[in-house]
């Protein structure tokens, strides 16, 4: 009998007990080499940003207005537009990016030009952010985070994924066009792969300039500048 019940308290108590799988130095290891690419991307895209963020104060307002195409950095401009202008010229800019980074990835010569792109997107955003604090303060960085923020997080994502899944593929053609041996794989099947690659991060940008839209036309009224 009292091995029925120990062995039920044990049964017990080893329910509520779960074991915590500590992060070792290998799991660091392994993910560093496994997502290395998206990685540097992200990296690269940090040190854009705060290259962007320190030259701000010596940006002027003629550069300011002709990057505007590509960065929201005209707010009197975008201000004036209704909800459907605003969609569009964030989608318009965003996909920009995202076409420029899949030309780069179905050419061998992409890989050396990808980090400049990704390096751009930081910095005009960058440019934007410092911008917004060195001309409102507190109200610029807060209108940055509650406008500008949750849709360009969203699209930087898109980009960084498209970026490592294109410099793969350019990487593919790279050593396709100069080797002597044929390809183990088909190179249809890769296209098609890339395509459905880039179809994700379309959807994802939509959502994104969807997200700048509605943001804009609720809450950017409410910030005088």
């Amino acid at each position: 009998m009292k091995g029925v019940v120990f062995s039920f308290k044990k049964s017990e108590f080893g329910k509520g007990k779960r074991r915590v799988r500590q992060i070792t130095f290998g799991d660091i290891r392994y993910i560093a080499k496994r997502y290395r690419i998206k990685i540097i991307f992200v990296l690269l895209l940090f040190i854009g940003l705060a290259s962007g963020s320190a030259y701000a104060q010596n940006a002027d307002t003629p550069m300011l207005n002709s990057l505007d195409f590509l960065f929201t950095t005209n707010l009197d401009a975008r201000m004036s537009q209704n909800i459907v202008g605003i969609f569009s010229a964030c989608f318009a800019s965003d996909f920009i990016f995202l076409f420029t980074v899949f030309l780069l990835g179905l050419t061998p010569w992409g890989i050396p030009v990808m980090p400049f792109v990704i390096l751009f997107k930081g910095f005009g955003t960058g440019i934007t952010a410092g911008y917004l604090f060195l001309t409102n303060s507190l109200m610029g960085v807060g209108f940055y985070l509650l406008v500008l923020l949750p849709g360009t997080f969203l699209f930087c994502i898109a980009l960084v994924m498209l970026t490592a899944h294109a410099f793969y593929f350019s990487k593919r053609m790279f050593f396709y066009t100069v080797g002597n041996a044929l390809p183990k794989h088909p190179l249809r099947q890769g296209v098609i792969s890339f395509c459905s690659r880039l179809m994700s991060s379309l959807i994802m940008t939509f959502c994104a300039a969807l997200i700048d839209a509605v943001l804009w036309t609720l809450f950017a009224g409410a910030f005088n500048f």
